[in-house]
This record gives C-alpha cells, sequence and structure tokens, in this order.
C-alpha cells in the first residue's frame, strides 16, 4: 500500500509545526478565527518543538526552490522539500503509528492518500474503487489536528475502523444504500441514521478494547434517543445496547433498521405512515378496503392477487381506482376523456 499526501496538507503541516515554537512563546493569542484556533492549538500542543536551528535550515532550503524557474520543476521540489520535514519531523509517524493498529487496511488498500480537510463538517475517510477493482482509502484530516496527540489518535482510530468495516468482507459493505422504497426526505434521513449507527458501534468498539471513542456512550445514547425517538424507551435502550457491545457490525443490519425502522413493512397494517400496499408510498389518509364497492374492490385484486380489502389502501389510490371504474369515462388511444 502506497501512502500518499496532498501537496496543501504537507505544507500547512510543515509550516504550522515551524511556527510552533513561536506560538508557544505567545500562547495568548485570543481571538477565535480559523487562524487563532490553529496557533492555539500550537501553544498548547504536546508535542516537540522542531529545534531553532532546525527551523532556519528548513526556511533557507525553501528560499533556495523559488530560484527553480520552471513552475511545475519548482512545486514538486517544494513538495519534496516539505514531505522531508514532513518525516523529519515526526509527523507522518504519528499517522503510520495508530495505521499499524490496523493490518487489514494495507492488505485491502493500494493507495491510503491523506488530503487537507476544508474543516470539522469535511473530515472522515472514504474509499474509491477503480474500474480495476483497486481499492484507494481517502482521509481528510486538518493540519492542525496534528498538534493535538491524543485527539489525533482517537480520530484516525476512528476513521480507519470505518475503513477497516468497508474492507472487511464479513461486514458486507454496499456503497449505495438501497433506499427506494423511501422518498427523498426519509433517504436522507435514514442516511444521517446508518452514520450514527455505525458511529455508535466504532466507538463502541475502541471503548472495549481500551481506547478513547470520540463521543462518549452517555453522547451517543443522547443523540440515538432524539434520532429514533418513535420507538418506546424500553426498545431504544435494549437496540443501542446491542449496537455498544456489537463487536461485529453489518451493514445489512444497519440498512434493516434504517430502512424501516418502526417495521412497518413486516406489520400489514394500515398505520400512520405506514407504505400503501399497492402504489408503496408511505401515507397518513388511509381508507378502509372493506367500504369500496365490490367491482373496484375485485378490479384491484385482479392487479394485485395478494391484496386483501382487510389490508386497506392510500387515499389517492382509492380515488384512482373509483375513477377508473367510473363508466362516465372510457379510454380512447390510450387517454382518458369524459364519456359524451
Amino acid at each position: 500500500m502506497q501512502l500518499r499526501y496532498d501537496e496543501d496538507f504537507i505544507e500547512a503541516a510543515v509550516f504550522l509545526c515551524a511556527s510552533s515554537r513561536r506560538a508557544r512563546a505567545t500562547p495568548g493569542r485570543d481571538d477565535h478565527s480559523e487562524a487563532g484556533q490553529i496557533h492555539v492549538a500550537y501553544a498548547t500542543s504536546s508535542c516537540p518543538t522542531p529545534h531553532p536551528l532546525q527551523i532556519a535550515r528548513f526556511h533557507r532550503e525553501r528560499e533556495k526552490l523559488y530560484a527553480i524557474p520552471d513552475p511545475d520543476e519548482r512545486n514538486a521540489a517544494f513538495f519534496r522539500l516539505n514531505l522531508e520535514w514532513f518525516r523529519e519531523w515526526g509527523l507522518e509517524k504519528r499517522i503510520t503509528d495508530v495505521l499499524k493498529e490496523f493490518p487489514l487496511l494495507p492488505q485491502k488498500l493500494s493507495v491510503l492518500a491523506v488530503r487537507k480537510s476544508r474543516g470539522r463538517q469535511d473530515e472522515g475517510a472514504e474509499l474509491h474503487v477503480n474500474e480495476a477493482g483497486q481499492r484507494s482509502g481517502v482521509m481528510a484530516l486538518r493540519p492542525e489536528s496534528l498538534a493535538r496527540d491524543a485527539a489525533l489518535k482517537d480520530y484516525l482510530r476512528h476513521e480507519f475502523t470505518h475503513l477497516h468495516d468497508m474492507l472487511d468482507p464479513a461486514f458486507g459493505y454496499v456503497p449505495v444504500l438501497d433506499l427506494r422504497a423511501l422518498n427523498g426526505a426519509q433517504q436522507r434521513l435514514a442516511r444521517e441514521r446508518y452514520r450514527l449507527l455505525w458511529d455508535i458501534t466504532i466507538d463502541g468498539r475502541l471503548v472495549a478494547s481500551g481506547h478513547a471513542p470520540m463521543a462518549t456512550r452517555e453522547q451517543h445514547a443522547a443523540a440515538f434517543a432524539r434520532g429514533c425517538s418513535f420507538w418506546p424507551e424500553e426498545k431504544r435502550a435494549e437496540i443501542f445496547d446491542a449496537l455498544w457491545h456489537n463487536h461485529a457490525p453489518r451493514h445489512a443490519d444497519f440498512l434493516a433498521l434504517i430502512s424501516d425502522p418502526r417495521g412497518l413493512r413486516e406489520a400489514h397494517q394500515a398505520a400512520p405512515g405506514a407504505p400503501c400496499p399497492l402504489c408503496g408510498f408511505t401515507t397518513f389518509d388511509w381508507s378502509a378496503g372493506e367500504s369500496l364497492p365490490a367491482r373496484i374492490a375485485s378490479r384491484i385484486i385482479a392487479e394485485f392477487p395478494g391484496w386483501s380489502p382487510k389490508a386497506g389502501l392510500c387515499g389517492r389510490c382509492r380515488e384512482t381506482y373509483e375513477v377508473a371504474a367510473d363508466p362516465r369515462f372510457q379510454v380512447v388511444c390510450g387517454l382518458r376523456s369524459p364519456a359524451s
């Protein structure tokens, strides 16, 4: 497996490390801008600070590279120099030390790329597969994270576990969630729940193995309660506990929970929010099948042999079949028009 870095990430990480001595000399910077937060991160970091002579040599070597006339050659030279100091100052080792805890990644990945994250919302790990079937992992990381040794390890372990699951055949990862039975809003909610369930099992496993989680059990339980508030408290606690202690989670189990969290498909009842047995769309506008005229019920059964009036139908389907059965309407060349 090749370990690659985004140029922007390497450059930012090396520059931040080179400026850490100055940050520690003036730790009282009092602003909440991104630069201010980065300054504070390095001012309070427990990571070793480069020796002043090394920092001076780094800047001298950089100045020399500006003399290279060809832009491409100059950029390549800057990348090589930054990568050299990235390794010299032990920044790469902070990543590779955690990576060693996940032997499946170098076995299954052809490339693991680390790119600069554009913010906290952009952080995370992704898996890409090319046409030849080669798998690449991409880790989005903020350069200033390298200054927070313990937090960096927690974050890397969490995201490397995501990658591990995606590569583990036992997990059964499928990149596209099959949510065709849900509408757009429900699909977005289902994806958020999927991520939540996955994160719970990851942090549960990390705690069981003696590592710090990204979020505590209590924080996850609160998020789970908000995301699955439709379950009774007892059932919610039972499912959360099963997720937290699940050492071998499966994609299919997550998908079953998010795609039909209320178990409405299995219920086969005309419950609010359940799917209509005819059109499959969820509905709160149910119509009793027993109240349908016999000719309409017969027509529905002819098209849906497995349907019975007890199953009911949504108001829109009832309206459609009532119109179709109305003798005032007839089909002319595939179009319905009022009979004269």
